[in-house]
């Protein structure tokens, strides 16, 4: 009897991995680490730490349907190196992470993602929607300053074994722009904040679990903050040299993720006091102007919408004659500057 117990003990010994047959080796760990990197930017450098303060992570099996999610925010996710345990059985995943949703001290969100259920909700259903708001039953707007959003997705194979560390790495693609439109009169007259209207439209309100633009909807971005300002110029005429002061209309807006196919849709509308249109430009047209100087200072090439993802602000000056007519258009990008004289802007 007992000699016919003992393979049943010796290999309940190796399944459990306790110390009846391994005392001199330790207890056996098995350790699924994820480590989140975002260098999609135009340094090509991991600001992970100092950038993305929430990780929320879904975790759906081979037949798309969600098995489990993990969150973190604060502090374990400021500190350089920061990596995510996955409590998942061995196995194929695909993992995917929607971060800086919910970040610490922060009540109002920018985006939702709806509440899986496990074993039911299929990865298609992870959508993510920019919260925005209505005016009657058509007209949706959003004029908040959206708080960074980050997508990751990352397909892998936890192994069945009884030892081991096995790391996985995650890239993040930054999904939120900062678009600052300043306005400048050359003729030193007087502009005016609540004299000018500044709207972008656009139909990228909803993301899908693949971080494609899933949406169809019309949205107005609309400023999060307008101010004025002057600034000290010499015209080009002067003989004396003498500094004239511009007047200015400052505007910023945030949106949702900037699309290469939307160069034809994103439109940026500035509107004066009388209701006359100052400038219709497509947006995105504009920025990607900027592309190729990047691609030769860090010699990587870029297709139209990496360079998109890997920006996320963009600085448009509007220079204005005294009937509020553009006389010409900078375009900044981190350190470049771009200057277009006499080109039709109104579309």
């Amino acid at each position: 009897m007992i000699t016919a117990l003992l393979p049943a003990v010796f290999a309940l010994s190796f399944t459990a991995c306790d110390n009846l047959v391994f005392e001199d080796e330790g207890v056996c760990v098995v350790n699924y680490n994820l480590r989140f990197v975002y260098d999609m930017n135009l340094k090509w450098a991991d600001a992970f730490p100092s950038e993305v303060h929430s990780v929320h992570l879904y975790a759906f099996d081979r037949n798309g349907l969600f098995v489990k999610d993990f969150t973190a925010n604060g502090k374990p996710v400021d500190i350089e190196g920061y990596t995510m345990q996955l409590d998942l059985d061995p196995g194929h995943y695909t993992l995917v992470a929607w971060c800086g949703m919910e970040n610490e001290g922060e009540t109002v969100k920018s985006f939702t993602v709806p509440v899986p259920v496990a074993g039911q909700t299929r990865i298609e259903e992870l959508t993510c929607a920019l919260n925005t708001q209505q005016v009657g039953r058509a007209d949706s707007y959003s004029k908040e300053r959206l708080r960074f959003l980050y997508h990751g997705k990352l397909d892998v194979d936890l192994p069945n074994v009884y030892n081991g560390n096995f790391d996985y790495t995650m890239y993040l693609t930054k999904d939120t722009n900062h678009i600052r439109i300043i306005l400048q009169q050359l003729s030193g007259e007087d502009l005016k904040p609540e004299d000018i209207d500044f709207t972008i439209e656009d139909t990228n309100t909803l993301l899908g679990y693949d971080n494609l633009m899933l949406s169809q909807e019309v949205v107005a971005y609309r400023p999060w903050a307008t101010l004025s300002g002057e600034a000290g110029m010499v015209p080009e005429e002067s003989e004396s040299g003498d500094l004239i002061y511009a007047k200015s209309v400052i505007a910023d807006l945030s949106t949702s993720r900037l699309m290469a196919d939307h160069k034809k849709k994103m439109m940026l509308t500035i509107t004066g006091a009388e209701g006359n249109r100052i400038a219709r430009v497509p947006l995105l047209e504009y920025a990607l102007l900027s592309r190729e100087y990047y691609e030769e200072a860090y010699g990587h090439r870029m297709d139209d919408q990496e360079f998109l993802d890997r920006e996320d602000e963009y600085v448009f000056t509007f220079f204005l004659d005294a009937s509020q007519r553009w006389v010409e258009i900078h375009i900044n990008i981190l350190s470049y500057r771009l200057v277009i004289h006499n080109y039709e802007l109104d579309s």
